[in-house]
């Protein structure tokens, strides 16, 4: 058995930086215990005795499958560039600097399925906080359709929960789920109704009288719960976001918040899909001015403010996809793949956890392939050449 460590987890957002991993063969366990990042850490492991790139699907050279690539980008007439789950900071600014050549739309998200709608960041900002402020200042945490104990599972104790200090868990969830077991206080709605939800606790907060159907004792009591503090989170992700009219949903919740704010300090803390989405959105933010969906094919950087799926790209280039089991992957059908060295396990880097506190990646088991960012600025040379 070897001992690795202490490393930075990429299992899930939260980057835990004191994780030794033992291996013994195939075997994998983490220290604290956790299985999504021992599943991360052996998935990647895994990898390394895959060939270097594939072309349809046949083992090619490095140097054949981007000369591929590059002619498959060159000749689109609407490429995308999306994935970005296991990618680091280095690894996105390498992406929107050949995404910026190419005059391609750069997402983290999918680009398949339906589609939320515009953005509600950009359109309205949001009120953010680290996990230590909220741990030492929050006293009431609004955990929204997720469950952190099952895809983020040591959040509820870097947030304070189980620590010295009283606090409430709030869980808005009809399911039964290891976090709502937790809760405090259960609100169980269906999800068909959070826009009338978040719109009513607006309304109510502001003091207005509306009318209530059966949310009324429930949205009672959680406003009760929220003038009794003077900190308050809401915690939220996909469940709250994805799928149609989910980005409306997520503007309600941040004008919720916006209100708050004007009595009592109130911030919210998204759960990303993957580890890596959070370093992609904050590099196109600060390379573009917007975060989420950003398109170039216009010459200047634009943010998408699309209300239907997009579905017109001939030529995607996934960057780290978790689909793909990491790598680049270019070409309808994933025609190309190469190989590259994972960050976290064979390369090192830097990402984004999810409250945007940069992380230092190690490297603790050495191998030969090159990082997503070596990879994309040689197939920018070979597309600008």
């Amino acid at each position: 058995m070897s001992e690795l460590g202490p490393i930075t987890c990429m299992g899930c957002g939260l980057l835990c930086d004191d994780v030794t991993v033992e291996t013994s063969g195939d075997d994998v366990r983490l220290r604290p215990e956790c299985r999504l990042g021992a599943r991360w850490f052996a998935e990647r492991t895994r990898l390394t005795g895959k060939p270097p790139a594939t072309i349809n699907g046949e083992p090619a050279e490095v140097g054949a499958a981007l000369a591929r690539a590059a002619e498959l980008l060159r000749s689109a007439r609407r490429p995308a560039v999306s994935g970005f789950e296991g990618a680091t900071v280095e690894d996105a600014r390498a992406a929107v600097a050949l995404a910026d050549r190419i005059g391609a739309l750069v997402s983290h998200g999918s680009l398949d399925g339906p589609w939320a709608g515009a953005p509600a960041v950009p359109l309205r900002g949001s009120s953010t906080a680290t996990l230590g402020e909220i741990r030492d200042r929050s006293r009431v945490v609004v955990i929204w359709r997720e469950d952190p104990e099952r895809t983020h599972p040591r959040l509820l104790g870097r947030l304070g929960f189980g620590g010295p200090g009283e606090r409430t868990l709030v869980v808005v969830d009809e399911r039964e789920t290891a976090t709502a077991a937790r809760a405090g206080l259960r609100l169980t709605w269906s999800r068909e109704r959070d826009l009338v939800a978040l719109s009513a606790l607006h309304a109510l907060q502001r003091g207005l009288t509306i009318r209530l159907d059966e949310l009324a004792s429930e949205l009672s009591g959680l406003l009760e719960r929220l003038a009794t503090v003077h900190h308050v989170t809401f915690v939220y992700g996909a469940g709250l976001t994805a799928g149609p009219g989910g980005q409306r949903r997520a503007l309600a919740l941040h004008e919720l918040v916006r209100s708050l704010c004007q009595e009592r300090h109130a911030v919210t803390l998204e759960l990303p899909a993957a580890p890596g989405t959070r370093s992609a959105d904050d590099v196109l933010a600060w390379q573009t001015g917007y975060a989420g969906s950003v398109d170039f094919a216009s010459g200047h950087p634009e943010l998408v403010m699309a209300t239907e799926p997009l579905d017109e790209f001939d030529v995607t280039l996934r960057v780290e996809s978790g689909g793909s089991g990491g790598g680049l992957v270019a070409g309808p059908d994933a025609e190309v793949w190469i190989r590259t060295a994972a960050a976290g396990v064979s390369a090192e880097g830097t990402a984004h956890r999810l409250d945007g506190v940069p992380l230092a990646l190690q490297a603790p088991q050495a191998d030969s392939a090159p990082t997503a960012a070596a990879l994309l600025a040689r197939l920018l040379e070979r597309v600008q050449g």
